[in-house]
């Protein structure tokens, strides 16, 4: 009979409570009394570490209560009836003869089931967690896809070791280093789910050696920059619109798709960005430029009612996809290495080029908390628009003008 067992310690803190001990019978089992609230332990007299655990649902499940390595632990064998009262004792004896023996019952159980599950069974689980944890599970789930799945995703989880992982990592870091490094670390944050989860006893993935980084200093050349918007015109709506948009504000490719038109005051001047969607998760609120501003007063004009800034043109939600639409654009300028997250950096550098202040390329671009972006707006919410107009104009120079 297969027996699925879970662990819970008990609480070290509190005081030891009398047991109740009887002679179990099956009959006697079902007609237990249900408890009100919580649950209710009748031990063996029989078999003096099997008890029956009886919940305010009225659910009844055979447990075995015994120390091991020192420690008072709880092993669920089955629920009663399905679990038969003869089935249960003759496990729990098996269990204390384990423990006898210096062995770790649970331990065991856990690493047969280890041995039957493979990698791909849990990611589905794993990946529930990331979705609501991390709101760059889609990159995750990318990278699952791509490189783990292929690689050892049909492995037992007690198959792969270390090695398997450290291979993994090698290989992609021979073109990729900065996304081998994800990838370790995904691996890494996967297996210790599986350790919490009890599906598994070690991390197979922890410690992995990593390749070096180098933090990235990517900036649009003056020359790149002509080539850059004139490809970005000739790519046209809605894609243009957006680009542009990451150029009069230097915030963050993510930011700007999930604009809302609720989250701008055109009065004010002021775009706050919601706390589910910056990255430092607190509201942010930025100031915005004359070029923005005109952009989205067109923005407003064909999207009359809509919830979002730049809608998708498919479905309800917002526009996807920049991805593609990037690579279109460097191959029209003939531009390599250049991501889009670099045109924020350009904007910053801009800004540093024209003398703004740090606080003031801080609250430009949004990198401050929600306390220290509203005393800045308020007490240089100003300057900083002046200093992100500036940059935007020495990055854009008259093209603004003919969004």
């Amino acid at each position: 009979m297969s027996i699925e067992s879970s662990l819970t310690k008990l609480p070290l803190r509190l005081k030891p409570v009398p047991a109740t001990r009887v002679k179990l019978t099956e009959l006697r089992i079902a007609n237990l009394a249900i408890p009100r609230a919580g649950v209710a332990y009748i031990y063996d007299s029989v078999t003096p570490t099997l008890a029956i655990r009886v919940t305010s649902a009225g659910t009844r499940s055979f447990v075995v209560v015994k120390k091991i390595n020192g420690a008072a632990q709880r092993i669920t064998l089955g629920r009663f009836p399905s679990l038969r009262l003869d089935d249960a004792r003759q496990t729990a004896r098996s269990i204390a003869g384990e423990i006898a023996k210096g062995h770790d019952p649970v331990a065991l159980r856990r690493e047969a089931k280890a041995r039957k599950t493979k990698l791909a069974d849990l990611w589905p689980f794993y990946l529930s967690h990331l979705k609501q944890r991390n709101r760059t599970w889609r990159r995750d789930e990318a990278r699952w896809t791509a490189d783990i799945e292929p690689a050892i995703g049909n492995k037992a989880l007690a198959e792969i070791t270390r090695g398997d992982c450290q291979t993994l990592v090698d290989r992609i870091g021979t073109q990729h280093p900065i996304a081998a490094n994800r990838v370790a670390s995904l691996m890494s944050a996967f297996f210790n789910f599986a350790v919490r989860t009890d599906r598994l006893a070690v991390n197979p993935a922890k410690g992995l050696t990593k390749f070096q980084e180098t933090s990235r200093s990517r900036v649009l050349n003056s020359n790149e920059l002509e080539k850059l918007l004139s490809a970005v015109e000739i790519e046209g709506a809605p894609w243009a619109s957006v680009f542009h948009m990451l150029f009069f504000t230097g915030a963050r490719r993510g930011s700007v798709v999930a604009m809302r038109w609720e989250d701008i005051d055109l009065g004010t001047a002021i775009w706050t960005i919601p706390a589910q969607v910056a990255k430092n998760k607190t509201a942010t609120p930025l100031p915005l430029t004359e070029p923005a501003l005109k952009l989205l007063q067109k923005q407003l004009e064909r999207s009359a009612g809509e919830e979002w800034v730049f809608p998708s043109p498919i479905g309800k939600g917002h526009l996807v996809g920049l991805p593609k639409a990037w690579a279109r654009i460097l191959r029209r300028a003939g531009i390599k290495n250049l991501r889009i997250h670099d045109i924020r950096r350009s904007v910053g550098t801009a800004m540093a080029r024209t003398g703004a202040s740090p606080h003031l390329i801080a609250t430009g671009l949004g990198h401050r908390s929600i306390a220290s972006a509203k005393a800045y707006v308020r007490l240089a919410g100003e300057d900083a628009r002046q200093a992100l107009t500036d940059a935007v104009a020495s990055l854009t120079r008259s093209r603004s003008q003919n969004v």
